[in-house]
């Protein structure tokens, strides 16, 4: 096992708590998205094995990075949320052209059917942001409650899979988000248990399908790609800064995101 990828995993953990991003987006940041997916589909195989010894160390990062994500980036969030969504702006800003390149595979262009999913995965993102969130926790759970919140995780985990949307935006939206917060920071077992089965089978089942659509429809899937990280901007926007230093200071911020996806980009 490379236990350096357990790194990786660390960042894309972190990244859970912020609406608009998820672990996916930065695997793609990080050059090993196609291959994570790959492993994750084939985890229900007989070269499970094979699957493993890559996903073991990424998994472990990710659950230390969504631990962290949960202290430190909220406290972040809530003290400085626009220099935090500003810096994931500029990040996704700058994944677009790597993104946009790969997608191609060779082409030169992308053609009208691809504009048209573009603009279909930004829609559907971007009309994300006006679905009022639910944020009560939920007590005295009844069975009814726990099946909830399995399907809750089970479509939370298509952010896990997909850059682009979070996990946290879609807990948030089916009103699983701070139950299942609670849930983790509580350690209440039988909620932890529901959500995170759902999660498990939900990122097994799109995995496969996604590493289906990558190898039998790379340049469209791609396009929607592109379409889904592009709607992530209207999720993240958090609204104009006020006065000369904060403008400055998001800027910056902003800048740095941009500067760092486009190295990494040129490295991947």
């Amino acid at each position: 096992m490379n236990w350096k990828n357990s790194l990786r995993g660390i960042a894309m953990g972190i990244v859970e708590a912020v609406p608009g991003v998820s672990s996916s987006t930065i695997a793609m940041l990080l050059g090993i998205y196609e291959r994570v997916i790959e492993s994750l589909q084939l985890l229900s195989t007989k070269n499970w094995r094979k699957a493993i010894y890559f996903l073991v160390p990424i998994g472990v990062g990710v659950v230390i990075g969504l631990v962290f994500s949960l202290m430190a980036i909220s406290f972040l969030l809530q003290h400085y949320p626009l220099e935090i969504h500003y810096f994931f702006i500029g990040l996704i800003i700058g994944m677009l052209p790597f993104i946009w390149r790969s997608g191609l595979n060779g082409d030169r262009t992308y053609k009208g059917m691809h504009y048209f999913l573009i603009c279909v995965g930004f829609i559907f993102v971007a009309g994300l942001n006006w679905i009022p969130a639910n944020d009560e926790i939920l007590v005295q759970l009844s069975l009814g409650d726990y099946f909830f919140l399995f399907g809750a995780g089970w479509i939370g985990s298509v952010a896990l899979v997909l850059p682009g949307i979070s996990g946290a935006l879609i807990l948030n939206i089916v009103g699983a988000y701070e139950t299942a917060v609670h849930g983790a920071v509580s350690l209440n077992w039988p909620v932890i248990f529901a959500v995170g089965s759902g999660v498990l089978i939900g990122v097994l089942m799109t995995a496969k399908l996604v590493y289906y659509l990558i190898n039998h429809y790379y340049q469209q899937t791609y396009a929607v790609i592109i379409g889904i990280l592009s709607g992530a901007l209207v999720v993240l926007y958090p609204g104009m800064p006020e006065g000369l230093w904060q403008l400055t200071v998001v800027l910056i911020c902003l800048i740095i995101g941009m500067f760092g996806a486009f190295r990494f980009g040129q490295s991947s």
